[in-house]
């Protein structure tokens, strides 16, 4: 090791505390009731807490667009995480124009986002790209994110196997999203739990088509099972609109999951899927599809069904199977217990932190 690299090392160790109270630009995609951006805002909180300068920036929506949010916000009552947000928050037009701090590690969240660090290549700050979900609905914006040569966080096993695939050489760390217990938990007596829940959604992602086929299987098969269902969407008409909440806030949510023996994940593609964790806290034995994240949190036929893309029948077969075998269910039921206590968000702040200060460290040691 050469004279000038060892300094830099005695400096690190002299001075312990060099690299931390770190400044954190995040870019997001937007705004809204969207799960990537509630789990940024409790993440950054929990950064925040542990007394690092957090800032958030998200581009500016057109007029159209504005009215359209604040008509989604106001009548239809969406919920705005960044209203959860307890730092710095600032609209930008061109990422370009942005004026970053010296030191500040610029985050790109989501797929978009990480994209956009692309533009800001005269910055010669920390970038690293946050990569919540791949995007196979727009594989050119994949490609193209994936290929710049920064540091990537993925929140799933299935995402990290996405980049190391690409040619590029990628630094890549698979760090999952938290739960907090003390906000989903089983707040329903057991014996009252009645019926099975799911979560509805009109996107690409969440498979509506099957979500839809699957709630028709089941009232063929069990026409007088109750139904929790929610999510952002109109009611769909396959359901009553008494069976349906739209834009729950998290009590309510909580209220849902724990009146539902079985909660379903039909989606065709997710992220890190934190519903199936909320579901899983509330008391919820839960059939997902092997959409991506839920594999890293269902062990299948230990703590919950994993089934595969859009196979109806299987899942239908499979929560009949769990609904009619009370010993079973019970077993998922306590074992996705055990599993809920593996994520927190105090250890994705942890990991998170600990990998913000390894890169700062790499790039003060070049």
């Amino acid at each position: 090791m050469g004279t000038g690299c060892f300094s830099k090392v005695a400096e690190v160790r002299i001075n312990p505390q060099f690299f931390y109270n770190m400044k954190i630009a995040i870019v997001l995609p937007g705004q809204g009731s969207s799960g990537g951006i509630r789990s940024n805002v409790i993440l950054a909180n929990q950064l925040i807490l542990r007394d690092h300068q957090v800032r958030f920036f998200i581009p500016r929506s057109g007029l159209m667009k504005k009215i359209k949010n604040n008509y989604r916000l106001y009548f239809q009552g969406y919920q705005n995480w960044l209203d959860d947000f307890t730092g710095s928050l600032e609209f930008f037009a061109d990422i370009a124009k942005i004026k970053f701090m010296p030191d500040e590690i610029i985050i790109g969240a989501g797929m978009w986002s990480s994209f956009q660090l692309a533009k800001i290549s005269s910055f010669d700050n920390l970038k690293v790209q946050y990569i919540h979900g791949t995007t196979p609905w727009d594989l050119k914006l994949q490609e193209q994110t994936l290929a710049l040569r920064l540091p990537k966080i993925a929140v799933a096993s299935y995402i990290k196997d996405v980049i190391t695939s690409c040619e590029t050489k990628n630094n890549c760390v698979v760090i999952p999203n938290g739960i907090d217990t003390s906000q989903y938990y089983p707040c329903v007596e057991n014996f009252k739990r009645d019926g099975i829940g799911t979560i509805f959604g009109e996107g690409w992602a969440k498979d509506p088509i099957t979500t839809r086929e699957v709630l028709l299987g089941i009232k063929k098969e069990l026409p007088e099972i109750s139904y929790y269902i929610f999510g952002t969407s109109a009611c769909p008409a396959v359901i009553s609109s008494k069976e349906y909440t739209r834009n729950p806030s998290a009590d309510k949510a909580r209220e849902l999951y724990s009146k539902s023996k079985v909660w379903i994940m039909a989606s065709r593609s997710e992220g890190f899927s934190l519903p199936v964790l909320e579901a899983m806290a509330c008391g919820c034995a839960v059939v997902a599809t092997d959409c991506g994240g839920p594999r890293d949190i269902i062990k299948d036929g230990e703590n919950g069904f994993l089934v595969p893309v859009g196979d109806v029948n299987k899942i239908v077969e499979r929560v009949k199977c769990l609904l009619e075998d009370n010993h079973l269910r019970n077993k998922f039921v306590y074992r996705a217990s055990e599993t809920v206590t593996k994520f927190t968000w105090q250890h994705t702040a942890d990991k998170v932190e600990s990998f913000l200060v390894k890169l700062q460290q790499e790039n003060f040691l070049c």
